[in-house]
């Protein structure tokens, strides 16, 4: 007996045994059917996941972007990150996935909520959900993911407020939950001290600095930018977070000075505090920073002197702090951050010259300088060894002497901008060298001489200003080499000569201003006919003669022509069609010359032209009675301002009667006559106007009666005025006196 369940128990071990592959087998068959049944609820564009099939759920570890467990040969990692996936996660039965390590499906179109059975993935230390479409609420269920170290819901349309249960995942180092619509936790119940990398960027989190982050002493990374943060930056930060590499607080509301002991940041590259409400001054400490590469400190309001100290930032390669209130000269020290290729101080109250040490910045590629006080010559050494520049923006300030032909030898130019400062002498011919150049300003300065002919060899010019200066001779036949151009602004200088007929192959032109010049003869016969995108253009004040270009407005977007004060003999025809143009046509042959079909498109246009209607006649008597209805319009607010001015003389009659003596006697009198009343300087009036000024005096004064029920009513008022003709008078207009006019009756 005893032998025989000895054999049963083995039996049934052995049976039980043999169970567990099958076990296996089945658990993987569950994970393949569910990973297809999801798959047909996608789209994608184009299919990426042909493995993914019910013909192929035996070889589920050899699918797309599907990793297995070589233990359990369960799925253990899902990457299908970039797969232009569209669809939701609510078709994806999570709940087999028991083994899973790794979920990625960032930078897709996946939509819908996050399901809340995603904390059924008890293993899971790897959680992408970043770059898709994802809304409503942060599931709390995320909580129960005890293994999770990486979560990153980045760039989604997540709204409502972090569930402060994340807190409870305590082995999370990397937490991103920027580009979202999240609002407030309650802070206080935050404590992740395990975070290495923490983003709330870009959200609607609106509360003073959060105050667990200062006790995330391992934290390498922070940004809580583009947020509505308030307050200041608490000093915690700076002394408990000694490990941080960035430091990202830009765009928010913090405020108050920038502390001191920001050089306990020790281990800080990238430090970006622009567009916030700091002040004060930036503190020398910050150049013992050694390894700061990033320092954006710009549109705030810090104020006094740029440090010297920055000087000693050998690695700093982006410097920018413009748009504050910084008040001194450029450091010298500046030039010995000889590894910066960004550097931007405009916007200030910056005065002095430019220190020539400055040369020494090699590797620049943007400088800009432009919106501040600065003077001087600009040395051809400092500029010479700035080859690697792509923009030089030194515009608004008080910069004078030549432009140096060493600006020739910054072949990588795009950006070149000095306009608006007292620079004077010519243009020099080096500029030819910028075969780069895209925008070139030089305008607002004393620039004088003709055009360099190297002018037009710049062929990648989209932008031209040159206006506002002295600069004389002609535009040669060149111009036309600027195939690209959009703007071309020479307004206001001393050009004289015609305008070549090559200007109209510019066919990219949007602007052309040659206003205040000396040119003459006629504009070229078909500017504008292969200029689709014209909007502005502007010839006025000049001696050009002749007709203006028939095809000027082919392009059909001009919106601003000018060309008076000049000896044009006008247009022949113009095309008006399809503008809804309504009434009378002009006369004059600009419009009665014009073809039919620049007429089509305006069905209430009427006159004497080809293809329109003739405008419906009017009679005497109407006509009258529309002048009579201005009269209305005119005489009825006259009347009422006349009323009021009646009133206060009255009372000024009453006040000062002493003073006015007898005249005041004569007009209480009612005995004064049109010479009393009338400007003696105007010719009187006769005929039908005479007539009219007794009546409207007439109805004035009667206004005035001291009984409400005596003053006419203004529709009676609108009545009279509105008569085709008022009673003829009796006596000459130099004998009515007052009485007779105050004799009215309604």
């Amino acid at each position: 007996m005893a032998a025989s369940q000895k054999l049963y128990a083995a039996l049934f071990h052995v049976l039980l045994l043999s169970l567990f592959p099958l076990k296996t087998k089945s658990s993987a068959r569950t994970q393949a059917e569910a990973l297809v049944q999801w798959r047909d609820t996608l789209s994608f564009s184009p299919p990426p996941l042909t493995s993914w099939s019910r013909s192929n759920l035996h070889n589920l570890c050899r699918w797309t972007a599907v990793s297995c467990n070589p233990t359990s040969g369960t799925v253990s990692r899902i990457n299908l990150s970039s797969l232009n996936i569209n669809g939701t996660l609510a078709g994806f039965n999570l709940t087999p996935f028991t083994d899973l390590t790794r979920f990625d499906i960032q930078n897709n179109s996946v939509s819908g909520t996050i399901p809340s059975d995603i904390g059924s993935l008890s293993k899971l230390n790897y959680l992408d959900l970043s770059a898709n479409l994802f809304e409503g609420s942060i599931p709390v269920e995320i909580s129960r993911l005890t293994e999770l170290q990486y979560l990153s819901l980045y760039n989604n349309s997540l709204s409502g407020a972090i569930p402060f249960q994340l807190a409870t995942l305590p082995k999370v180092r990397h937490l991103d939950l920027g580009a979202n619509y999240l609002e407030n936790p309650d802070w206080s119940k935050f404590s992740m001290p395990s975070l290495e990398y923490l983003s709330f960027s870009l959200n609607e989190l609106t509360s003073e600095f959060p105050g667990f982050i200062t006790n995330c002493r391992n934290l390498t990374f922070l940004d809580l930018s583009a947020n509505g943060f308030t307050g200041q930056i608490p000093e915690l930060l700076y002394t408990n977070l000694g490990k941080l590499e960035t430091l990202s607080l830009s765009d928010n509301s913090f405020e108050g000075p920038l502390s001191p002991n920001i050089s306990k940041l020790s281990n800080l590259k990238n430090l970006s505090l622009q567009n916030n409400l700091l002040s004060g001054q930036i503190p020398e400490s910050i150049g013992s920073i050694s390894g700061l590469q990033i320092v954006e400190l710009f549109s705030n309001s810090f104020q006094g002197n740029i440090p010297s100290s920055i000087g000693q930032l050998k690695h700093l390669e982006k410097l920018d702090l413009r748009m504050n209130a910084l008040n001194s000269t450029i450091p010298p020290e500046l030039g010995l951050c000889t590894n910066l290729t960004y550097l931007a101080l405009a916007d200030n109250q910056l005065r002095g010259e430019l220190p020539l040490s400055l040369s020494n910045l090699s590797k620049i590629t943007d400088m800009g300088l432009s919106e501040n006080y600065l003077s001087g010559k600009i040395s051809p050494t400092l500029i010479a060894n700035w080859t690697e520049l792509t923009s030089l923006q030194v515009q608004n300030n008080l910069f004078s002497g030549n432009i140096p032909p060493e600006i020739g030898k910054l072949t990588r130019l795009q950006y070149l901008f000095l306009y608006n400062n007292n620079f004077s002498g010519s243009i020099p011919p080096e500029i030819g060298n910028l075969k780069e150049l895209s925008n070139l300003d030089l305008s607002g300065n004393q620039l004088s001489g003709p055009l360099p002919p190297t002018l037009w060899d710049l062929t990648n010019l989209q932008i031209l200003n040159l206006f506002s200066n002295k600069i004389n001779g002609k535009i040669p036949p060149e111009v036309g080499n600027l195939k690209v151009l959009e703007t071309l602004d020479l307004n206001t200088n001393q050009l004289h000569g015609q305008v070549p007929q090559t200007i109209s192959n510019i066919t990219s032109l949007t602007a052309i201003n040659l206003f205040g010049n000396n040119f003459s003869g006629s504009i070229p016969s078909d500017l504008g006919k292969y200029m689709p995108s014209l909007e502005y253009a502007s010839f006025s004040n000049n001696s050009f003669s002749g007709e203006l270009p028939p095809e000027l407005c082919s392009g059909l977007r001009l919106q601003n022509f000018t060309v008076n004060r000049n000896n044009f003999t006008g247009l022949y025809s113009y095309d008006f069609s399809y503008n809804e143009l309504t009434g009378p046509l002009p006369t004059g042959d600009v419009f009665q010359n014009a073809s039919a079909r620049y007429f089509d498109g305006n069905p209430g246009l009427c006159g004497k032209a080809e293809g329109l209607s003739q405008c419906p006649t009017t009679d005497s008597s109407k006509s009258s009675k529309v002048n009579k209805k201005v009269l209305i319009g005119v005489v009825v607010p006259v009347c009422v301002l006349l009323v009021i001015a009646t009133i206060f003389a009255v009372l000024l009659c009453f006040r000062k009667t002493e003073q006015l003596g007898e005249e005041s006697k004569i007009v209480s009198n009612g005995e004064s006559s049109k010479s009393d009343l009338l400007d003696p300087r105007l010719e009187a009036p006769t005929g039908q106007a005479a007539e009219e000024v007794v009546f409207v005096v007439r109805v004035a004064l009667a206004c005035t009666q001291t009984k409400p029920e005596a003053r006419p009513t203004m529709h009676f008022v609108a009545q009279e005025l509105s008569a085709r003709t008022q009673p003829s008078l009796a006596e000459p207009l130099d004998s009515i006196t007052i009485s007779r006019l105050r004799n009215f009756q309604k």
